[in-house]
């Protein structure tokens, strides 16, 4: 007896694993289409600085910036979000944060591993870098 009750649910697992994947398949958005682009936004930080050592090391969030690729870096965001616009959607790109002119982290990313075109960067200097889209973060509003 148990091990029909195992079957079932190993059988309705693999059935919810396939739903799952069609539906994220279909929700990504369409590289095929080259006009389409993607947006980085940066959430909005705390201008004081971090009373508690981050991931990335000490930083100053007056010089805090954020470039991707080899854009031009701009100001890390205090009170409203910031975009960075227009990039590819195939391929990857590289996120580089800088304060006072040092590299603090960076990481790559492609957005055909999100199910959304528009992604989010938040850096709160005490759990590093956090990134995603609205459909895997809470956090993530980018209009």
């Amino acid at each position: 007896m148990g091990s029909i009750h195992f079957s079932i649910l190993l059988a309705a697992l693999l059935v919810a694993r396939g739903a799952a994947q069609t539906s994220s398949d279909t929700a990504k958005p369409a590289s095929q289409n080259p006009s389409a682009t993607g947006t980085v936004c940066v959430l909005p930080n705390s201008p004081d600085p971090p009373t508690r050592i981050s991931p990335g090391g000490e930083y100053n969030p007056a010089t805090l910036t954020v470039s991707v690729d080899k854009l031009p870096p701009i100001s890390w965001p205090h009170k409203q979000t910031s975009k960075i616009e227009n990039l590819t959607l195939d391929g990857r790109h590289l996120i580089v944060l800088r304060s006072d002119g040092k590299h603090i982290q960076s990481f790559w990313f492609r957005f055909s591993d999100y199910q959304d075109a528009k992604l989010c960067v938040y850096f709160d200097g005490y759990q590093g870098v956090q990134f995603g889209d609205k459909h895997t973060t809470y956090w993530c509003r980018c209009k």
